[in-house]
């Protein structure tokens, strides 16, 4: 009966150190910035006000899915990226002309303007390149 209570918590334990709690081993899935091709946005904001901005990006592959937004905030200026979840797959096709649009729920808290920069890329020195829109606030 001891022997039998003891290779049962043999295999236990055994079991218990043998999984991987790390999935960062084979993650099956990654994130990645996708260049943004235009945007639609108001002449001017109202303040206390939601706008939605339509927001269009290249989809790079079937693999490759919306997952959110990425908002760097700067005093009034705003550098929006669109994020995708890149999934592991051998089985990705590679999209040339796929365009995406979604919207873009933006809170107005400023009373006076914002400089939204939209990430399209990098240029052939890695710099980044930027959309840039100035947007007056009206305040009623």
């Amino acid at each position: 009966m001891m022997m039998k209570n003891f290779l049962v918590l043999l295999v236990i334990v055994g079991g218990f150190f043998s999984c991987s709690l790390d999935d960062d081993v084979n993650p099956t899935f990654s994130y990645a910035a996708v260049p943004i091709e235009s945007v639609i946005v108001p002449d001017t904001l109202n303040y206390g006000e939601i706008h939605d901005f339509e927001v269009t990006y290249k989809q790079i592959s079937t693999c490759h899915l919306f997952e959110t937004y990425q908002s760097l905030k700067d005093t009034n200026e705003r550098k929006i990226f669109v994020l995708n979840r890149v999934f592991n797959d051998n089985n990705c096709e590679e999209l040339e002309d796929e365009l995406i649009s979604k919207q873009l729920h933006f809170e107005v808290t400023r009373q006076d303007y914002y400089i939204f920069k939209f990430w399209q890329g990098t240029d052939s020195n890695n710099e980044d390149i930027f959309l840039t829109k100035k947007i007056p606030v009206k305040v009623e």
